[in-house]
């Protein structure tokens, strides 16, 4: 794609939330590639940029994935930097659903809060299961907001889904402003022909720790990320 046409593609960003080891990354990452890679621990939040391709037409994507190993309170910033966030619990861990609950209350308190989505991760480890499915319908039907339980390990088809919807819905929102966005990136994400879909346009992945989504550059370099996408 020319320089010029790039500039008239649409931008959306979105914030992933949630407690630690409910597979925020791996379900991210699935999003994204289309593989597994685990779930693993990191106090940096990463930032993910990717052209896809929806039935709508082009989007360039930014996804921040927030870590939550260092726990200083609800993450204002990168909430407000979104469009949209997807907020991510476990189904086996009723600590990580009382953490959605409560980020769901503080985005409800923001002004023009990003639109949401909530998502019980780890539907594969049913008889591990501490929340109910009918408690994560409840609480995203309090919030007026779209629910699915997803195993990230098995590939669910409701994960690409959710992400799709935020994607849709926020293309069709105003702009919001911004004054800064991450302009130094790390790792690549390779682009590969689908099945159905057009090839996707090289991306990448950013390490930002909190509040670098507003500043111009990128203090500390995160090892390469590379994997083969085809959305």
């Amino acid at each position: 794609m020319k320089t010029e046409e790039k500039t008239n593609v649409p931008r959306v960003r979105i914030a992933v939330l949630g407690n630690v080891n409910v597979g925020k990354s791996a379900l991210t990452v699935r999003y994204l590639t289309r593989r597994f890679i685990g779930e693993y621990s990191s106090n940096t939040d990463l930032l993910y940029k990717q052209t896809v391709t929806l039935d709508s037409g082009v989007l360039d994507v930014e996804i921040v994935d927030i870590s939550a190993e260092n726990d200083n309170g609800f993450p204002v910033e990168q909430i407000q930097w979104a469009d949209a966030c997807l907020i991510v619990y476990s189904i086996t861990d009723r600590g990580s659903y009382e953490y959605a609950q409560r980020s769901l209350a503080e985005l409800r308190q923001l002004q023009n809060a990003p639109s949401a989505y909530l998502v019980g991760n780890k539907a594969d480890l049913d008889h591990l299961r501490e929340v109910q499915e009918t408690e994560g319908a409840s609480l995203a039907a309090s919030h007026a907001i779209g629910f699915c339980e997803v195993s990230v390990a098995d590939n669910t088809p409701a994960l690409y889904k959710a992400f799709e919807r935020l994607l849709v819905e926020s293309r069709a929102r105003p702009v919001k402003p911004r004054k800064f966005s991450v302009s130094k990136m790390f790792g690549t994400l390779i682009g590969n022909n689908g099945a159905r879909q057009p090839p996707v346009s090289q991306g990448t992945v950013v390490p930002c720790h909190k509040g670098e989504l507003h500043k111009s550059r990128v203090m500390k370099r995160r090892q390469a990320f590379t994997a083969t996408a085809s959305l």
